[in-house]
């Protein structure tokens, strides 16, 4: 009895073994992936640096007579 579940259609037994265990892989290795990306919860995150601001001056079309 338990020599016939091993050994009846046991090519199909071992092809959806190796399908499972590719899905099993796949799967894994997407929820890998989704824990190595981790967002900062707002109100943790350090500030960035950035660099000093530079006057670029007016922004509009020149005047004349206007310094």
């Amino acid at each position: 009895m338990i020599r016939d579940f091993f050994t009846v259609n046991w090519r199909a037994k071992l092809a959806s073994l190796f399908v499972a265990t590719a899905v099993w892989y796949l799967i894994n290795s997407y929820l890998q992936q989704q824990n190595q990306k981790r967002f900062p919860i707002p109100g943790t995150a350090k500030p960035v640096e950035t660099s000093p601001a530079i006057d670029i001056g007016p922004l509009g079309p020149p005047v004349p007579g206007s310094n």
